[in-house]
Protein backbone atom coordinates (compact mmCIF):
# COMPACT_ATOMS: atom_id res chain seq x y z
CA UNK A 1 0.00 0.00 0.00
CA UNK A 2 1.43 3.39 -0.94
CA UNK A 3 2.17 5.46 2.33
CA UNK A 4 0.01 8.80 2.55
CA UNK A 5 2.35 11.97 2.90
CA UNK A 6 0.94 15.22 3.75
CA UNK A 7 2.80 18.20 2.23
CA UNK A 8 2.16 21.70 3.09
CA UNK A 9 4.11 24.76 0.91
CA UNK A 10 3.69 21.76 -1.76
CA UNK A 11 3.42 24.55 -4.58
CA UNK A 12 6.70 26.37 -3.91
CA UNK A 13 10.01 26.31 -4.84
CA UNK A 14 11.07 24.08 -2.23
CA UNK A 15 7.54 22.05 -2.22
CA UNK A 16 7.56 21.36 -5.40
CA UNK A 17 10.29 19.52 -5.92
CA UNK A 18 9.98 17.47 -2.67
CA UNK A 19 6.67 16.48 -4.27
CA UNK A 20 8.24 15.18 -7.08
CA UNK A 21 11.13 13.47 -5.39
CA UNK A 22 8.45 11.81 -2.89
CA UNK A 23 6.48 10.97 -5.70
CA UNK A 24 9.11 9.34 -7.32
CA UNK A 25 9.77 6.94 -4.40
CA UNK A 26 5.92 5.81 -4.42
CA UNK A 27 4.49 7.77 -1.65
CA UNK A 28 0.62 9.43 -2.20
CA UNK A 29 0.98 13.25 -2.20
CA UNK A 30 -1.91 14.96 0.11
CA UNK A 31 -1.70 18.62 -0.07
CA UNK A 32 -3.04 21.88 1.28
CA UNK A 33 -3.32 24.91 -0.98
CA UNK A 34 -5.00 28.40 0.27
CA UNK A 35 -6.67 28.40 -3.11
CA UNK A 36 -8.73 25.64 -5.39
CA UNK A 37 -5.95 23.62 -7.14
CA UNK A 38 -5.35 21.05 -9.44
CA UNK A 39 -2.64 18.57 -10.61
CA UNK A 40 -1.98 15.26 -11.63
CA UNK A 41 -0.80 13.12 -9.01
CA UNK A 42 -1.70 15.21 -5.87
CA UNK A 43 -4.62 15.47 -3.64
CA UNK A 44 -5.55 19.00 -2.54
CA UNK A 45 -7.35 20.36 -0.17
CA UNK A 46 -7.72 23.64 0.81
CA UNK A 47 -7.18 25.30 3.96
CA UNK A 48 -6.04 28.37 5.83
CA UNK A 49 -2.80 26.58 7.91
CA UNK A 50 -2.30 29.84 10.47
CA UNK A 51 -6.27 29.30 11.35
CA UNK A 52 -6.83 26.66 13.87
CA UNK A 53 -10.63 26.11 12.58
CA UNK A 54 -9.51 25.75 9.07
CA UNK A 55 -6.79 23.02 9.89
CA UNK A 56 -9.28 21.67 11.80
CA UNK A 57 -11.29 21.47 8.63
CA UNK A 58 -9.07 20.37 6.41
CA UNK A 59 -8.12 17.53 8.39
CA UNK A 60 -11.76 16.37 9.05
CA UNK A 61 -12.47 16.40 5.08
CA UNK A 62 -8.87 14.52 4.63
CA UNK A 63 -9.94 11.63 7.63
CA UNK A 64 -12.49 11.11 5.75
CA UNK A 65 -10.83 9.79 2.69
CA UNK A 66 -7.72 8.25 4.39
CA UNK A 67 -7.59 6.08 6.38
CA UNK A 68 -4.15 6.32 8.13
CA UNK A 69 -1.14 9.40 7.88
CA UNK A 70 2.29 8.41 7.57
CA UNK A 71 4.23 11.60 7.48
CA UNK A 72 3.62 15.37 7.48
CA UNK A 73 6.14 17.49 6.06
CA UNK A 74 5.72 21.24 6.70
CA UNK A 75 7.18 23.37 4.16
CA UNK A 76 4.78 26.20 4.20
CA UNK A 77 6.36 29.27 5.97
CA UNK A 78 7.64 32.76 4.91
CA UNK A 79 10.95 35.18 5.46
CA UNK A 80 11.20 38.97 6.44
CA UNK A 81 14.05 41.15 7.24
CA UNK A 82 14.00 43.10 10.55
CA UNK A 83 16.42 44.07 13.54
CA UNK A 84 14.90 44.38 16.95
CA UNK A 85 15.02 48.67 15.88
CA UNK A 86 13.29 48.16 12.86
CA UNK A 87 11.22 45.48 13.34
CA UNK A 88 7.60 46.14 14.34
CA UNK A 89 4.62 44.33 15.79
CA UNK A 90 3.28 43.56 12.51
CA UNK A 91 6.45 42.30 11.79
CA UNK A 92 6.18 39.94 14.48
CA UNK A 93 3.07 39.08 14.12
CA UNK A 94 3.53 37.95 10.17
CA UNK A 95 6.50 35.98 10.94
CA UNK A 96 4.90 33.81 13.75
CA UNK A 97 1.31 33.60 11.99
CA UNK A 98 3.48 32.35 8.37
CA UNK A 99 6.25 29.80 10.30
CA UNK A 100 4.99 29.09 14.11
CA UNK A 101 1.37 28.80 13.77
CA UNK A 102 1.16 26.80 10.17
CA UNK A 103 3.28 24.61 11.98
CA UNK A 104 1.68 23.94 15.34
CA UNK A 105 -2.27 23.85 14.13
CA UNK A 106 -0.43 20.98 11.18
CA UNK A 107 1.47 19.41 13.85
CA UNK A 108 -1.81 19.22 16.13
CA UNK A 109 -3.80 17.41 14.00
CA UNK A 110 -1.40 15.20 12.04
CA UNK A 111 -0.64 13.78 16.21
CA UNK A 112 -4.03 13.44 17.36
CA UNK A 113 -4.54 11.33 13.90
CA UNK A 114 -1.46 9.53 13.94
CA UNK A 115 -1.99 8.80 18.20
CA UNK A 116 -5.17 6.74 16.33
CA UNK A 117 -3.40 5.05 13.92
CA UNK A 118 -0.17 3.87 15.27
CA UNK A 119 2.26 6.88 14.76
CA UNK A 120 3.85 8.32 12.05
CA UNK A 121 6.66 11.29 10.93
CA UNK A 122 6.74 15.13 11.54
CA UNK A 123 9.06 16.89 9.96
CA UNK A 124 9.40 20.44 9.67
CA UNK A 125 11.50 23.34 8.74
CA UNK A 126 13.89 25.30 11.15
CA UNK A 127 16.62 28.23 9.79
CA UNK A 128 20.27 28.43 10.16
CA UNK A 129 19.81 31.81 11.90
CA UNK A 130 17.58 30.22 14.07
CA UNK A 131 20.13 27.77 15.42
CA UNK A 132 23.49 29.29 15.09
CA UNK A 133 23.35 33.03 15.05
CA UNK A 134 23.45 35.80 12.67
CA UNK A 135 19.57 36.31 13.36
CA UNK A 136 20.04 39.89 14.17
CA UNK A 137 18.95 41.29 10.78
CA UNK A 138 16.12 39.31 10.45
CA UNK A 139 15.17 38.51 14.11
CA UNK A 140 10.86 38.14 13.77
CA UNK A 141 12.06 35.53 11.25
CA UNK A 142 14.50 33.78 13.55
CA UNK A 143 12.47 34.03 16.50
CA UNK A 144 9.55 32.33 14.54
CA UNK A 145 11.88 29.23 13.31
CA UNK A 146 13.50 29.49 16.72
CA UNK A 147 9.95 28.22 18.05
CA UNK A 148 9.54 25.69 15.44
CA UNK A 149 12.75 24.13 16.49
CA UNK A 150 11.58 24.07 20.06
CA UNK A 151 8.50 22.47 19.62
CA UNK A 152 9.74 19.77 17.58
CA UNK A 153 11.61 18.59 20.78
CA UNK A 154 8.64 19.42 22.97
CA UNK A 155 6.67 16.75 20.60
CA UNK A 156 9.51 14.14 21.50
CA UNK A 157 9.43 14.83 25.19
CA UNK A 158 5.88 14.04 24.75
CA UNK A 159 5.28 10.67 26.05
CA UNK A 160 1.78 10.70 25.16
CA UNK A 161 2.52 10.65 21.52
CA UNK A 162 2.44 6.93 20.17
CA UNK A 163 5.25 6.49 17.96
CA UNK A 164 5.33 10.10 16.68
CA UNK A 165 8.96 11.08 15.76
CA UNK A 166 9.28 15.11 14.88
CA UNK A 167 12.84 15.97 12.89
CA UNK A 168 13.46 19.51 11.77
CA UNK A 169 15.24 20.01 8.56
CA UNK A 170 17.53 23.27 8.61
CA UNK A 171 18.71 24.66 5.63
CA UNK A 172 21.11 27.74 4.87
CA UNK A 173 20.07 29.77 1.70
CA UNK A 174 18.07 27.55 -0.73
CA UNK A 175 18.94 28.34 -4.28
CA UNK A 176 15.40 29.19 -5.57
CA UNK A 177 14.70 31.91 -8.26
CA UNK A 178 13.49 34.85 -5.84
CA UNK A 179 16.90 34.34 -4.09
CA UNK A 180 19.18 34.63 -6.72
CA UNK A 181 16.77 37.70 -8.31
CA UNK A 182 17.07 39.23 -4.38
CA UNK A 183 21.32 38.18 -4.43
CA UNK A 184 22.81 38.52 -8.24
CA UNK A 185 25.99 38.79 -6.70
CA UNK A 186 26.11 35.65 -4.70
CA UNK A 187 28.10 32.46 -5.46
CA UNK A 188 24.91 29.96 -6.14
CA UNK A 189 27.13 27.31 -5.99
CA UNK A 190 27.10 27.75 -2.40
CA UNK A 191 23.33 27.39 -1.67
CA UNK A 192 21.67 24.40 -0.98
CA UNK A 193 19.74 23.13 -3.68
CA UNK A 194 15.85 22.06 -2.98
CA UNK A 195 16.89 18.51 -4.31
CA UNK A 196 19.43 18.34 -2.09
CA UNK A 197 16.63 19.05 0.57
CA UNK A 198 14.31 16.86 -0.77
CA UNK A 199 16.86 13.74 -0.82
CA UNK A 200 17.55 14.79 2.82
CA UNK A 201 13.48 14.61 3.52
CA UNK A 202 12.98 11.21 1.85
CA UNK A 203 15.71 9.97 3.92
CA UNK A 204 13.71 11.16 7.29
CA UNK A 205 10.82 8.90 5.82
CA UNK A 206 12.42 6.82 4.17
CA UNK A 207 11.73 4.00 7.04
CA UNK A 208 8.83 5.27 9.01
CA UNK A 209 9.61 2.50 11.77
CA UNK A 210 13.07 3.71 12.75
CA UNK A 211 13.02 5.94 15.54
CA UNK A 212 15.10 9.15 14.72
CA UNK A 213 14.16 11.18 18.36
CA UNK A 214 16.01 14.83 18.32
CA UNK A 215 16.85 15.09 14.49
CA UNK A 216 17.91 18.26 13.57
CA UNK A 217 19.27 17.71 10.00
CA UNK A 218 21.31 20.68 9.13
CA UNK A 219 21.31 21.37 5.70
CA UNK A 220 23.97 24.01 4.97
CA UNK A 221 26.48 23.31 2.13
CA UNK A 222 28.67 26.58 2.28
CA UNK A 223 26.62 28.92 3.31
Amino acid sequence: MSKNILVTGATGNLGSVVVKKLQQQGYHIIATTRKEKTQDGIDFFQCELDQESSVKTCFDQIRSKYDQLHATVMLAGGFGMGNIRESNEPDLDKMFQMNFKTAYFTAQQSILWMNETGGGKLIFTGAKPALEGGGAAVLPYALSKNAVVKLAEAINEDDQNKNIQASVIVPSIIDTPPNREAMPDANFADWVTPEEIADQIEFLILDLSKPLRDTVLKIYKNS
